[in-house]
């Protein structure tokens, strides 16, 4: 008997190509560019019901190979996001477009920490018709500067960097100078993740101790402060290619979860006062969730 829920099939075809998987989050040892596809459910659940969750998935998951090894498997992540002068990506995040994308620069460093002493990785992250694409790759230290501020000249491939990591920062260059797309806030979370490493991988995490921050000025590389936000619970992440164990929809019917969107970057944007109301009728753009 297949052991995966078929109610969670994937049915598009992805674009581009499943290089990897987000096997080890944090990647510090693997500078290998990626590109993948991955459905994401998202909830909101209260410390008791994580508990239960972090009980059952222990039996059934491995932690991720970089989180410490305490009495939760936790790393740090902290991200910080680019966006047009009129906040369009953000807006199009609240409106649940069908169609979006966020660009960010992510670090698993500690809130003190500098952006720029920290392995670094720039990031697509796209959500259509349900189906989440990311792209990144990662960058040195003396890159995130202009990567981030500057008026930052396409890679030319000229042997330093790998064609992988060529073509993913450019892409990245790319949609940041079309939409003239500077950084506007960050967003700080201790995340505990298990992973699977079957054929159809499942990743399942919890994020706590969200934070968001916002930056002094062009070319310090760091935000002044960060301040703590409640986002009313414990976000709980379900990622999968196509489709996920029966054991996962038995949890989450034991542990009695409903699925919501819940988006970590709306949640700060709005805490630091920088969301926007979406646009009159953009109702026809929504889609199930935000991301």
């Amino acid at each position: 008997m297949n052991s995966y829920a078929v109610g969670w099939r994937a049915t598009a075809v992805a674009w581009g190509t499943a290089v990897d998987w987000e096997r080890g989050e944090m990647g510090q040892g693997n500078n290998q560019p990626l590109r993948w596809y991955r459905y994401e459910a998202k909830y909101l659940v209260s410390e008791g019901q994580a508990a239960e969750i972090q009980r059952i998935c222990v039996d059934h998951l491995p932690p991720d190979p970089y989180a410490s090894r305490g009495s939760r498997c936790e790393y740090p992540i902290a991200s910080l996001y680019l966006d047009s002068r009129s906040r369009m990506l953000l807006r199009h995040t609240i409106e649940r477009r069908v169609s979006r994308y966020k660009l960010r620069l992510r670090t698993y460093s500690e809130r003190q920490e500098s952006w720029e002493d920290q392995p670094a990785f720039v990031e697509i992250k796209r959500k259509k018709d349900g189906v989440v694409h990311k792209t990144r790759a990662r960058v040195t230290p003396e890159m995130v500067e202009s990567v981030l501020w500057e008026e930052a000249s396409l890679l030319n491939g000229n042997g330093i960097h790998d064609a992988g990591t060529v073509r993913n920062v450019n892409e990245f260059l790319q949609l940041r100078s079309r939409i003239g797309a500077l950084p506007v806030g960050g967003t700080f979370y201790t995340r505990e993740a298990y992973e699977g490493v079957s054929a159809d991988r499942i990743r399942i995490t919890l994020d706590r101790d969200l934070h968001y921050g916002l930056l002094a000025r062009p070319g310090n590389g760091a935000t002044t402060t960060w301040w703590p936000v409640n986002p009313g619970g414990v976000v709980l992440e379900i990622k999968f290619t196509n489709s996920y164990p029966f054991w996962v929809a038995n949890m989450l019917g034991r542990v009695e979860v409903l699925r919501r969107g819940v988006c970590k970057y709306v949640i700060c944007s709005r805490a630091a006062g920088l969301s926007v109301e979406p646009t009159s009728g953009s109702g026809r753009h929504h889609s199930s969730s935000e991301t």
